[in-house]
């Protein structure tokens, strides 16, 4: 008994065992195990690493010298510029164009700094994005075209066999069938405008085989055929098939037309793009303008703080009046918030240096210090209402891109709706066909496959018509319904765009009048104030007054002169916004976009057709004529022709002068800038 209790004790003991080193990795046992089991192991799945690429850093990146500051304020020269070569400079280099996002000027200085390309370079714009758009490989241009292309495709084989047959031939005790047969055929076919598809096909077969019931026991067989297939209704005509393509799908057109207008948008984005770098730049040259004044305003101040200081020190030593203890104070008190303010000024200037270099595109520092050339004008300028309106609903690019939006809707709803219609094919083909013992043989016609082809006996044609529809519609009026639903969208978007635009215009038209008058305004302000600090200043010396008053009018004087001055360069901006929003920014900065050229080989092909075109026939296929998509270039100035290329002189190209593609992102010209207007003289 004691024994069975030790066996079932053992038992159980051992299927436990098993249990626990079931629920565990077992590591296996090595003979000779050398202790460094892991080292050719790396302890991470997922690290952080650095990619392989080999893009060489700008220049100016590389020998950027340490910024100017209040304890580096030394430049090694002054960098004289004019608006019109910063624009140059700036336009030029920019390949990307760079955005003052996250900047904001004040009359305090300026705060922030441009992180648009390190936060979100996805949203960054380039010279290169209308070229992306346009080559995308399934929705531009030529991808859309090559719908159209020709195909071209081969198929060739060849088989043997040997099969066993069940009979017995009157010679052999087995027999089997021994066949040897190959085919070849080519085929060329197209898809055509109106959205059917035509074919030319041939090819030749070879068939070897010991039947007994054939005339020959190898032969060849050889066709030529072509053959159509044209939609009647569904998916037919020129129209549809350039808004949606011979591929289109309900809710899915990718014609050539839909990417053109794609382009097209892409254009306007680009030109947005290039109208809001113009407006930083101009934005950041009237500050730096406006800094440098702001910097001599709080330097004259500390100077005369400094001047006021020492004067009433020297009138305490003499024991007189005016250099008493509460004077002294607050001439000291007054100097040091010059002092404070003159710093600020100077690293406000600084920064306004360094936002000008980021907008040109250069290092933030090289040795100079720029120093615009150029005076903000404060002549009146007046605007006629109503023109400006005009000119804005025209020319606004925001205008234009919802425009070409609402053009492609208008174009899908004509492709959705065609949908409605019932798929009907007119099929149709015609075959020569020919039989021969040999392939080709001159010497008989009738014994050869192609002599057999070509002799004419054997022809077969075939037309026909297939049709189906969908009984119901369902999906077909939901794609209508839709359509319509996103054209009434857009048309109400392009109604509100024009409202905000009429209201944007009203507001910069007021801010134009309002700070030309307050130029007005602070300027005989400032003759004031500089008329009364003499008087307060010559009634101190008489000790007619108290020093309070003196560094009061001092003050004021610092101020008005500041106020002054941020009210030219506010007005200065404030016509800048209004050409911005009006869409004539480019124009008035000289700024023109333009294609850059292409290699002389496309010139060369180009000549080629066009001497083609010019000897052949002309046809007339207006029976196919679709609706109007775009009115023609958009002139770029006002007054010009755009059609009219800037030189009419041409040398036919050769091959052989192909050149490598390039791509200038800009055109500048002295076409729209306008000669700025000194500054009154009134520090006398």
């Amino acid at each position: 008994m004691n024994r069975h209790f030790n066996i079932k004790t053992l038992f159980i003991g051992v299927l436990i065992s098993a249990a626990i080193a079931g629920c565990q990795p077992q590591q296996p046992k090595f003979l000779h195990p050398r202790g460094n089991a892991q080292s050719k192991y790396i302890a991470e799945q997922t690290r952080i690493e650095y990619p392989d690429t080999c893009v060489p850093s700008l220049d100016d990146v590389r020998n950027a010298l340490a910024p100017l500051t209040l304890d580096n304020p030394d430049p090694k020269e002054e960098w004289l510029l004019t608006l019109d070569e910063v624009r140059q400079m700036a336009l030029e280099n920019s390949k990307v164009l760079r955005q003052l996002s996250g900047v904001n000027f004040g009359a305090n200085g300026v705060s922030g700094t441009p992180t648009l390309l390190l936060a979100s370079p996805n949203a960054a714009m380039t010279v290169w994005d209308p070229a992306i758009i346009e080559s995308n490989p399934t929705a531009g241009i030529q991808a859309a075209l090559s719908a159209f292309d020709a195909v071209w495709s081969a198929t060739a084989s060849w088989q043997h066999a040997d099969a066993p047959r069940n009979y017995k031939d009157a010679y052999l005790d087995t027999v089997a069938a021994h066949t040897d047969s190959g085919t070849f055929q080519t085929t060329l076919s197209k898809t055509v405008a109106t959205g059917g598809n035509v074919y030319a096909s041939t090819g030749f077969g070879y068939d070897d085989s010991d039947a007994t019931s054939r005339l020959w026991r190898s032969d060849w067989t050889s066709y030529v055929e072509a053959g159509f297939t044209q939609p009647l209704f569904r998916g037919a005509g020129v129209e549809y098939n350039r808004i949606a393509g011979p591929n289109g799908t309900m809710g899915n057109s990718n014609g050539v037309v839909i990417a053109r207008i794609n382009t097209d948008i892409a254009l306007v984005d680009f030109e947005m793009g290039v109208r809001n770098t113009l407006q930083d730049i101009e934005e950041t040259y009237w500050n730096l303008y406006y800094a440098y004044r702001n910097l001599n305003a709080a330097a004259s101040g500390y100077e005369a703080a400094l001047n006021q200081w020492r004067n009433v020190d020297a009138q305490s030593q003499l024991g007189r009046t005016q250099g008493a203890a509460q004077n002294l104070a607050q001439a000291e008190k007054n100097y040091q918030s010059f002092k404070v303010s003159a710093q600020e000024a100077q690293n406000n200037l600084y920064k306004n240096e360094q936002l000008l270099r980021y907008m040109i595109g250069i290092a933030p520092t090289d040795g100079r210090l720029i120093k615009p050339v150029d005076e903000p004008t404060v002549a009146k300028v007046k605007y006629v209402w109503e023109e400006i309106v005009a000119e804005g609903l025209a020319r606004a690019p925001e205008l234009r891109k919802q425009k070409w939006t609402v053009k492609k809707r208008e174009l899908e709803l004509i492709a959705q709706r065609n949908y409605l219609k019932p798929q009907v094919d007119l099929e149709g083909l015609y075959r020569f066909h020919g039989l021969g013992h040999d392939l080709i043989d001159s010497s008989n016609k009738k014994s050869n496959a192609y002599g057999s082809m070509t002799s004419g006996d054997y022809q077969n044609w075939g037309l026909g018509i297939t049709s189906s529809i969908t009984l119901g519609f369902r999906r077909e009026m939901a794609a209508v319904r839709n359509a319509e639903l996103a054209l009434a969208r857009e048309r109400a978007i392009l109604q509100e765009q024009e409202l905000e635009l009429v209201h944007n215009l009203s507001d910069l038209y007021r801010d134009v009048e309002r700070n030309y008058r307050l130029i007005e305004d602070y300027l005989a302000v400032l003759r004031a104030a500089r008329k009364q600090y003499r008087a307060v200043e010559a009634s101190f010396d008489l000790n007619k007054t108290t020093l309070y008053e003196v560094l009061q009018a001092q003050q004021e004087l610092a101020d008005a002169e500041t106020r002054y001055y941020r009210t030219v360069i506010d007005y200065n901006l404030s016509i800048v916004n209004l050409n911005y929003r009006k869409g004539s920014l480019l124009e008035y900065n000289g700024v023109t976009l333009a294609e850059g050229p292409w290699p002389n080989k496309a010139y060369f092909d180009a000549w080629r057709r066009a001497r083609e075109r010019d000897a052949g026939k002309y046809v007339n296929y207006s029976f196919t004529s679709p609706q109007v998509i775009s009115r023609g270039a958009y002139p770029q100035i006002q007054g010009t022709d755009p059609t009219v290329p800037a030189t009419s002189s041409y040398a036919e190209p050769t091959p052989e002068t192909s050149q490598q593609y390039s791509y200038p992102a800009y055109e500048t010209n002295s076409v729209g800038s306008y000669q700025a207007n000194g500054i009154p003289e009134i520090l006398q």
